[in-house]
C-alpha cells in the first residue's frame, strides 16, 4: 500500500514538473542571439551559453518526464557545468530541485528550490513548485504566500493548483483558510471545486467551500451529476435547487424550453453531437434536426416522480410524416427499465405510463434511431407536458 502511495505522489510530482518546466522554458526572459524566438538557431550559434543549456536541459528532463521516465542520467553533470558557467544563476537550484521533486527527494528538493527562490524572488519556476511542495506537505500557509507572489508575477496561473488545492481541501481544519483565499482568487476557486466535484463523496465539503455559486468553469453540474450517478437522487435535487436557486416541483422541469440558468441533469441536456442537434427556438419549443445515421440521445433530463400513473403530451410540427426516427422514452435510472416508448408523428400526441414502486428516478430521453432507409429528420416539438394521469 505504501509503495502505491509513493508511486502516486512520485506520478503527481513528474506532471507538476512537466509544467513547470515547460512554462518555465516559454516565460523565461534572459535572451540570447534572440532565442525566445529562435532556441535552434541559438543553440547553433552558441551552444555553450548557459541560458541555452538551461534551455536544452529543461527539455530534456520535461520530455523524460512525460514519458514517465526519471531525469536523464547526464542532468546532474549538466546542472553542474551551469552552474559554473553561470554561479550567480538560479536555474541550477530550480533544476536540481526539480529533479529531486521527481524522485520523491522533498526534502532535498525543497532546500534547492528555496535557494533558487531565494536567487531570484521573481523565479516563477521555484514558486510554483514550492507552492506545491507546501500543498502536499500540508503546509497550507506557506503555500499561499508562493502562490499569490506567483500572481504578482503573472496574470493567471492560480488553475494549474487545482489538483493540489483539492487534496488539500480533504484534510481536516482546511476549509476556513481555502474559503477565504477562494475569494480573494476565484479562479482557483473554480478549478479545484471542479474536481472535488467529480466525487458524489465531496458534496458537502464542496457546498462549504463555494463562495461564487455561479463559477466558470460550471461545476455545479458536475456535483448534481456525481451525486445522481451514486443513487443520491433526493440529494442530488436538492442540491441542483440549491446551486441555482429554482423551486420547482419534482417533476417535469423547464416544459417550454426556455434559457433558464439551470444546470442539467434536472434541467434539459443538449449534447451537441454529429448524428444531430435539438436546440431551443426561444419561443416554447425545440428544434431537432437529425441525420438518420446513427442512434443518438438529442435531449434528456432527470425526473423525481413518485410511484404513479402519468400521461406524457406534446405536439409535433415540420414532421415528415414518414417511418418516426424520433421518439420520447421514458426509463427508470435504477433499476434501468423502460417505462414508455412514444414514437413522433407530426400532430399532437398523448400517452400514458405507470412509475412502479422502487423506481425513485426516472430519465426522460428524446432517443434518436436509424430506420432501415437514414433520411434527415427535421421536426419542432412544443405544448410538452407531463402530468399525473386521468386514468387511475
Amino acid at each position: 500500500m505504501a509503495s502505491r502511495g509513493v508511486a502516486g505522489s512520485a506520478r503527481v510530482a513528474a506532471v507538476a514538473l512537466v509544467a513547470v518546466l515547460l512554462a518555465f522554458q516559454v516565460v523565461r526572459s534572459a535572451a540570447v542571439a534572440d532565442r525566445e524566438g529562435r532556441p535552434r538557431l541559438a543553440a547553433t550559434l552558441w551552444p555553450s551559453h548557459p541560458a541555452v543549456m538551461t534551455d536544452q536541459l529543461l527539455l530534456a528532463i520535461a520530455s523524460a518526464a512525460a514519458r514517465g521516465r526519471p531525469a536523464p542520467e547526464e542532468a546532474q553533470a549538466a546542472v553542474s557545468r551551469i552552474a559554473a558557467k553561470a554561479p550567480l544563476s538560479p536555474d541550477p537550484f530550480l533544476i536540481a530541485g526539480a529533479i529531486a521533486q521527481s524522485q520523491s527527494r522533498g526534502t532535498a528538493g525543497e532546500a534547492l528550490l528555496t535557494a533558487a527562490r531565494d536567487r531570484d524572488p521573481r523565479s516563477r519556476g521555484a514558486r510554483f513548485l514550492l507552492a506545491d511542495r507546501y500543498l502536499r506537505t500540508g503546509r497550507i500557509t506557506a503555500a499561499l504566500v508562493e502562490m499569490q507572489a506567483l500572481v504578482s508575477l503573472q496574470s493567471r496561473g492560480l488553475e494549474v493548483f487545482g489538483p493540489s488545492l483539492a487534496a488539500f481541501a480533504r484534510t481536516p481544519g482546511a476549509g476556513p483558510q481555502l474559503k477565504a483565499f477562494f475569494k480573494r482568487y476565484p479562479r482557483s476557486e473554480a478549478s479545484a471545486l471542479s474536481i472535488l466535484a467529480k466525487d458524489a463523496a465531496n458534496a458537502d465539503l464542496v457546498l462549504t467551500l463555494a463562495n461564487d455559486r455561479r463559477p466558470r468553469p460550471d461545476w455545479r453540474g458536475t456535483l448534481v451529476s456525481a451525486l445522481a450517478n451514486d443513487g443520491q437522487f433526493a440529494k442530488a435535487r436538492a442540491t441542483w435547487a440549491r446551486l441555482s436557486g429554482v423551486h420547482a416541483p419534482v417533476g417535469l422541469f423547464n416544459a417550454d424550453f426556455a434559457a433558464v440558468a439551470a444546470p442539467p441533469p434536472f434541467n434539459w441536456s443538449l449534447p451537441e453531437t454529429s448524428e444531430g442537434v435539438a436546440e431551443m427556438d426561444g419561443e416554447g419549443g425545440l428544434t431537432v434536426l437529425y441525420y438518420g445515421r446513427a442512434k443518438a440521445a438529442l435531449a434528456s433530463q432527470l425526473l423525481l416522480l413518485p410511484a404513479g400513473q402519468y400521461r406524457l403530451a406534446l405536439k409535433v410540427t415540420a414532421g415528415d410524416g414518414g417511418q418516426p426516427a424520433l421518439h420520447w422514452l421514458v426509463n427508470c435510472a435504477k433499476p434501468v427499465k423502460t417505462l414508455l416508448d412514444l414514437p413522433l408523428k407530426a400532430g399532437a400526441a398523448t400517452a400514458d405510463f405507470a412509475v412502479p414502486a422502487g423506481c425513485e428516478a426516472q430519465w426522460l430521453r428524446l432517443q434518436a434511431m436509424p430506420t432501415d432507409t437514414p433520411q434527415t429528420t427535421e421536426v419542432k416539438i412544443h405544448d410538452l407536458r407531463l402530468a399525473p394521469s386521468p386514468v387511475q
